[in-house]
């Protein structure tokens, strides 16, 4: 479950980091120039994502830190850490020194990857700047699926003006439950070695590999 909450919430804090402009044709323009410059130069930052159903009282809390590069990302949280290298993926597990090992299918990817997420966002979304949310310090962004049919209703992305970075990201789906995603220590342009992105064994004693490839 995390997995299917955490990664559309990540992709998203990547989309929106250099937008300034005021225009729908200016926020697409932002997207392929940020799917240009991760293919060479990693992001990292930590998140915290609280989740709530719509008539629940207590809110779910997870955090964790976030790395991607191109394709490729590390998730690392206290109860789990994934690895993708662009086509293998590891799923590790703390409680149980285990993990296990896949070859995504587009159709998860399109669930884990922030890649292909954002993809799938940009070409099926529509995009604004809100009037309902007013900040001095922060940009605030809408996307609208333009299909009645998807889960998520809308999107709310805080975006800093002076920094251009992410603050929030705020997501509504449509039976009211709503998850928001809140960024800290955001980094960009970082070099980070391809390898960051494998599962090295050695680094775990008696490790157990579940290899389901």
């Amino acid at each position: 479950m995390f997995k299917k909450v955490i990664f559309p919430f990540l992709m998203l804090s990547f989309l929106f980091q250099t937008i300034n402009a005021q225009s729908s044709t200016d926020a697409e323009k932002a997207i392929e120039e940020l799917l240009s410059s991760v293919k060479t130069n990693a992001v990292k930052t930590d998140f915290k994502l609280s989740s709530k159903e719509k008539n629940e009282l207590v809110t779910q809390n997870v955090s964790g830190t976030f790395t991607m590069k191109g394709d490729k990302f590390v998730l690392d949280m206290p109860v789990m850490k994934a690895y993708f290298d662009g086509k293998t993926q590891w799923s590790y597990f703390t409680h149980n020194n285990e993990v296990s090992i896949t070859e995504p299918s587009e159709k998860e990817l399109s669930e884990t990857n922030p890649m292909a997420i954002l993809s799938a966002y940009k070409s099926k979304c529509n995009f604004s700047f809100s009037d309902k949310s007013k900040s001095t310090q922060n940009h605030c962004i809408e996307m609208v699926p333009k299909l009645k049919k998807n889960d998520i209703v809308k999107i709310e992305v805080q975006i800093n003006k002076t920094t251009d970075n992410l603050v929030s990201i705020k997501l509504t789906n449509k039976n009211g439950g709503s998850s928001l995603l809140t960024l800290t220590n955001y980094q960009k342009d970082l070099k980070i070695p391809d390898n960051t992105f494998v599962f090295n064994s050695a680094k775990y004693k008696k490790v157990v590999i579940n290899d389901l490839r």
